[in-house]
């Protein structure tokens, strides 16, 4: 069952039109750019009069580094357009025009217009509204595009853009989608560079080595002028070092150690691309103003206030890399007796994330049972659980979940229960709603 069928809106017209979307293809996903390109010709190819873009790939932190740039660049008086996905509560979110989340009325205005030019034409859902973002880019005036590839890279909808006028940005590569991109590393790093356009600037974050020989092979076939992490900029004691000189990052506002690779993307960006310019001391200044709600974000609304001895923490981590990060957060923090409320996705690789979960030596792992998506069934995630060793209880919904948490007796009087609830965007997306926190676009 495709993801989308769970999409709803506030807005009844626009509710209705994205199930009608929906049905126009019958898969989720089935990467090609033949579609992509027949309904963008038919929209005049709005995708050739975009500002200048950047072009953001990777398996983990595209989101975060996609988001970086556009804070700086917003905060240095650029208007932005930002192009993004997946959601977190509202499928608005996913356009940005010139700094601000589209509203409601425009957002359907086009939908509407790209559905009646398509006229029933197969195309995917991604696809489509990739389409219809593209077409609002084209109309409004931005100083630059920020672009977060979907899935992959050289057939994502996103990749038709201009090459001519962007730059790429590649984050850390790990195993994900495996039954789209690719069995191994290799072959997802392949994937991923197929972003990469002649002549293009192209910034690498840290990769596997076998991520990393794949990516200088096209981007020294493609000419791009390649920055590479380790050689032309890395991150050494929570400093920026770029040809011999240094960024203090010591002020981000982003948790956890590997937002400073991710905020080093963004700024080298802002270094190395003559549009997004800005001063040094600006950088070090403007990055304590980023902010990306559901990354190792701690809430701070409604729930925490009906349970004021547990600290609850969100992240969108979904796949293996992502719980490494956790993990790593978790050690260096040294929280013991962490509370995990985890559900994922149906094609998530659930036996190598619990590895990575039983690393963090969880007091309990609490399954919701009902989501408000196509859910890795508590079963298969709990035998797994159990096989290695790790205390799980299944809760009827993320609800339950968080008050069985909050009902927990704390080891450790003086101290407050800390409980992460991480996996899939929707369940993250589910408790922020449930918090009624403000949502930082």
């Amino acid at each position: 069952m495709s993801i989308y069928k769970f999409i709803n809106h506030s807005d009844s017209r626009i509710s209705s039109l994205l199930k009608n979307i929906v049905k126009l293809h019958p898969l989720e996903i089935d990467l090609s750019l033949i579609r992509m390109r027949a309904l963008l010709k038919k929209l005049g190819n709005p995708q050739n009069t975009i500002p200048y873009t950047v072009h953001v790939a990777g398996t983990n932190g595209k989101g975060s580094v996609a988001t970086s740039i556009y804070y700086l660049q917003k905060l240095n008086g650029k208007k932005v357009h930002v192009y993004r996905s997946p959601h977190l509560i509202s499928i608005n979110e996913r356009i940005i025009v010139a700094n601000k989340m589209i509203s409601d009325d425009l957002l359907y205005k086009y939908l509407r217009y790209v559905y009646e030019i398509n006229n029933y034409d197969k195309i995917t859902f991604f696809e489509f509204f990739t389409a219809t973002a593209f077409l609002i880019f084209s109309k409004y005036k931005s100083d630059l595009l920020v672009c977060e590839v979907g899935l992959g890279g050289r057939y994502d909808a996103t990749n038709v853009l201009n090459s001519k006028t962007k730059s790429c940005i590649i984050t850390t590569i790990g195993l994900d989608h495996k039954d789209y991109l690719g069995s191994n590393l290799s072959k997802i790093a392949f994937e991923k560079a197929g972003i990469l356009k002649s002549n293009n600037t192209f910034i690498c974050s840290n990769q596997n080595k076998k991520a990393l020989n794949i990516l200088k092979q096209v981007a020294c076939k493609k000419n791009c002028k390649s920055l590479f992490y380790g050689e032309s900029w890395s991150i050494k004691n929570k400093s920026l070092i770029i040809e011999n000189e240094k960024v203090n990052l010591s002020n981000l506002s982003l948790e956890g150690e590997h937002q400073l690779k991710n905020i080093g993307c963004a700024i080298l960006a802002c270094y190395k691309i003559k549009k997004l310019k800005i001063e040094k001391n600006k950088i070090e200044k403007f990055i304590g103003n980023i902010k990306w709600s559901g990354r190792l974000h701690k809430l701070k609304g409604s729930i925490k206030r009906q349970n004021p001895n547990t600290d609850f923490w969100v992240d969108c981590a979904h796949n293996p890399l992502g719980f490494n990060v956790i993990g790593k957060w978790v050690s260096k923090h040294e929280i013991n007796n962490i509370i995990l409320i985890l559900a994922l996705g149906i094609n998530k690789d659930y036996k190598s994330i619990l590895k990575e979960i039983r690393k963090m030596k969880p007091r309990v792992l609490l399954l919701p049972k009902i989501t408000n998506f196509n859910n890795r069934k508590t079963l298969d995630i709990a035998l797994i659980a159990k096989k290695l060793s790790i205390k799980c209880k299944v809760l009827n919904n993320t609800e339950d979940a968080i008050s069985f948490a909050c009902n927990l007796k704390q080891k450790i009087k003086s101290q407050n229960k800390i409980c992460l609830i991480a996996g899939s965007i929707n369940l993250i997306g589910e408790v922020l709603k449930k918090d009624k926190c403000k949502l930082h676009i």
